[in-house]
């Protein structure tokens, strides 16, 4: 409903939303998603090289779903294939146990990666504390919290450099610009979990917003996606689309 509400708002007033709520910035850097595992997976360098010819800024790399040293090394080709001036990040998924996250999260700062992501079940909140604490590296986390009160929970710990809400799940609107804004207080930075125009949007309008996750073709100049011009929430499904789906 929250959603709904801005958008209109938007329109009414033919302004695209991060204008409205004051457009800290009109662009944002953007990374993709990659390093899956599975049959037919291409070789480390030719995923890095693709996610370069598209425009990313940088890659979330998955990690975790093979032995250390497995992971370690599809890492160190990754970091060697994006190059200096291409960010890397590795995205666990909630897979590690406390002691496996500093183990691994040790190795991934040493070769240079910006942030360690979800390496822990979202509710160990206490072990997120004491991860950030014994690591360098930024820890990012966030996507499967709801609510400010959860993400509240987990700035005032310290356990997270980097805190990620899923607008499909933190709330709406109004709440992921309040969970923004106890961040910025406590000089966390943002990212999102999930890409597009909402996204975009709100990220924007927030001081401490680093990257916008994507995905695919678009237009990205630079490694950064440049706000919207539509009105609103910009995020309408265009006729073609409508009729490609419709049923009956």
């Amino acid at each position: 409903v929250d959603t709904a509400l801005w958008d209109l708002l938007g329109k009414a007033v033919d302004l695209p939303l991060y204008q409205l709520w004051g457009g800290y910035t009109d662009r944002l850097p953007a990374i993709c998603i990659g390093g899956y595992y599975g049959d037919g997976e291409k070789p480390v360098a030719e995923q890095i090289a693709s996610y370069r010819e598209l425009g990313f800024a940088g890659c979330k790399f998955k990690v975790g779903g093979q032995a250390p040293e497995t992971d370690a090394e599809r890492t160190r080709q990754a970091r060697e294939a994006g190059g200096g001036d291409f960010v890397l990040m590795v995205d666990a998924n909630q897979v590690f146990d406390r002691s496996e996250a500093l183990l691994r999260g040790k190795a991934y700062q040493a070769m240079g990666c910006f942030w360690l992501e979800e390496p822990l079940p979202p509710e160990d909140m206490e072990g997120f504390a004491l991860v950030a604490q014994a690591l360098d590296m930024r820890i990012a986390t966030g996507e499967n919290l709801n609510t400010k009160y959860a993400f509240a929970d987990l700035i005032a710990r310290r356990g997270a450099d980097i805190v990620q809400p899923d607008d499909r799940r933190a709330g709406g609107v109004c709440e992921w610009m309040e969970i923004a804004a106890i961040a910025d207080a406590y000089k966390v930075e943002v990212a999102s979990h999930g890409g597009g125009k909402t996204n975009l949007n709100m990220l924007l309008a927030m001081p401490n917003a680093i990257y916008m996750e994507s995905g695919g073709p678009q237009k990205i100049i630079d490694g950064e996606v440049l706000g919207p011009e539509e009105p609103g929430m910009s995020s309408e499904v265009s006729a073609e689309e409508i009729r490609k789906y419709k049923v009956g």
